[in-house]
């Protein structure tokens, strides 16, 4: 029986010199901008703009898309504005104010700017198309994932999201439901849940939260469920049958408040407190249909986060021509993590929670850097943990091209069965099959090129090419380092009328180089955005 002595928590990432940068976040809590006397506001005006606008060819296929779309409601709106009549116009609540508009992945573009005096806050929205048939397929050699269904991001205008799809890969086959509403309730607490029914199990969990709306929000809790019953693989060695086959039942029970010290549009220093109770339990499948067995266990952690604010608007990075919000601030996550015997564990144990990213502004470009080190340890040796780095580049000499290079790193001591680091297919070299590189570490570097050629074709789509190269793999610990390479050109195809976080389509023609298990040759790959997990 497969049973990890320790919960996992995850966080958001770190880098290793997470101590030289947490006097230069501390140090940046201060505001020593310079700025003229501001006057109060008179009136802030909503200005909501449809999927095509006024300035737009009408044309009868534009007057249809007006007609079905259902506009964002102006309440939507309103309840993210951090500026009302009366207040001194702040530069930097009017940039978060558009921010989280953007962040609602509602709009193809929002713009806030004020009158000529400063006494008018003016907030520009432009609808993105929102209802749309969920069709996903990526290939990969002889190996295919779809996807099939309908997605609604902004359901009758108000913001809230569902989703219908059936999906199925080379492992198995899903059937998902999901939903979520922000601010659903009294304007504030936010609800998600979701029911997945695959061919070898099913999953289905909840959230009910109260999140920080904004930079300067001083509280924030949580409280949620996830529930599963299935299957799950293990993979070694690029070899596409599993290696172990078990039955996992889990289910994790979690709250979490978190306080603000100090909060302003620039930074915070925040304090939170987090508790779980999990049970995480597997069997080999051969063993079934013996009895599985229960083990209930309680966690504590809590810890630190401290942020000097710094956000980047960018185009042509993951889509092409509309903006995009780049995170470039220096934040960081110092905690620990408690797991006592006396709450079902077989000895006590303690670990830290350290996570840290930072951001460069370049010439004509940017850097992100950001890292995670969590684990737990007993008796003076390291039970469990993680670690991973990762750094991306991007750099626009023109508005029409971009490079982007990225390179990670990851190490793991006693992972879950099945949370092994696994690259390819979706994630990792691209040309190579699922389940291509598995292991306890893992390796993955890219560059890539890419021009807009077309930026509008009938005000509806863009259109790019690229040219990439990448290598990169995963393997266990003690055994030999596996890794693959690939490079080749690809197509570009983004959809100017959607919200900006949809992704540029990519169709790409890939040299994949022999490896141990895998022959050279070309394949056409199919996928969406950059084969690797947002900017880390």
């Amino acid at each position: 029986m497969y049973r990890p002595k320790y919960p996992r928590f995850t966080c958001r990432p770190l880098a290793a010199a997470v101590l030289l940068l947490l006097p230069a976040a501390l140090g940046a809590q201060r505001d020593t901008t310079s700025r003229a006397p501001a006057r109060p506001l008179r009136r802030v005006e909503l200005l909501r703009n449809d999927i095509f606008d006024d300035d737009d060819t009408v044309t009868w296929w534009r007057t249809l898309a007006n007609r079905l779309h259902v506009r964002t409601r102006q309440r939507v709106l309103e309840r993210e504005l951090l500026l009302k009549p009366g207040d001194l116009l702040d530069s930097a609540r009017a940039a978060e104010t558009a921010r989280n508009l953007r962040r609602l992945q509602l709009f193809r573009d929002v713009t806030v700017d004020t009158s000529a005096d400063g006494r008018v806050l003016r907030v520009t929205t432009y609808d993105g198309w929102t209802t749309r048939p969920y069709v996903n397929f990526r290939s990969t050699g002889g190996q295919r994932l779809f996807s099939v269904g309908l997605i609604e991001t902004n359901f009758l205008g108000l913001a809230t999201a569902l989703d219908i799809r059936y999906q199925q890969d080379p492992d198995r086959s899903l059937l998902r439901f999901a939903f979520s509403a922000p601010r659903l309730i009294s304007n504030r607490v936010s609800t998600n849940a979701f029911y997945n029914r695959f061919s070898d199990g099913h999953s289905v969990g909840a959230a009910i939260e109260m999140p920080y709306f904004s930079l300067s929000s001083r509280n924030a809790a949580r409280i949620g469920f996830v529930d599963f019953d299935g299957r799950v693989l293990r993979f070694r060695n690029g070899n596409p049958r599993p290696a172990d086959s078990l039955s996992r039942r889990f289910t994790l029970a979690s709250g979490a408040v978190s306080h603000a010290l100090h909060a302003t549009p620039r930074g915070y220093l925040r304090l939170a407190t987090e508790v779980q109770v999990r049970r995480d339990d597997f069997v080999p499948r051969r063993d079934i249909p013996a009895a599985v067995p229960r083990t209930t266990t309680a966690a504590i952690n809590g810890y630190m986060d401290v942020s000097r604010a710094d956000y980047l608007v960018a185009r042509n990075f993951r889509m092409m021509g509309q903006p995009e919000d780049v995170d470039l601030s220096t934040t960081m996550r110092l905690g620990i993590a408690l797991a006592p015997a006396a709450l079902g564990y077989d000895r006590s144990g303690v670990g830290p929670i350290l996570s840290a990213q930072t951001g460069l502004r370049l010439p004509n470009g940017f850097a992100v850097l950001a890292g995670r080190v969590s684990g737990l340890a007993s008796a003076g040796a390291i039970d469990s943990g993680t670690a991973t780095i990762g750094a991306t580049v991007v750099l626009q000499p023109t508005t029409r091209q971009v490079l982007v290079a990225h390179s990670s790193l990851g190490y793991d001591r006693n992972p879950f069965p099945g949370e092994e680091f696994d690259l390819g297919f979706t994630r990792g070299p691209r040309a190579f099959p699922i389940h291509a590189f598995t292991g306890d570490r893992q390796r993955f570097s890219m560059l890539e090129y890419r021009w807009t050629a077309l930026p509008s074709i009938a005000g509806a789509f863009a259109v790019g090419l690229a040219a990439f190269a990448e290598t990169g793999g995963a393997w266990f610990s003690g055994s030999t380092p596996r890794d693959g390479s690939d490079a080749g050109i690809g197509l570009r195809l983004a959809p100017l009328r959607a919200p900006a976080n949809v992704g540029s389509t990519r169709i790409d023609l890939v040299r994949r180089f022999a490896t141990d298990r895998e022959r050279a040759g070309w394949v056409v790959v199919l996928g969406v955005g950059f084969p690797f997990d947002g900017l880390r």
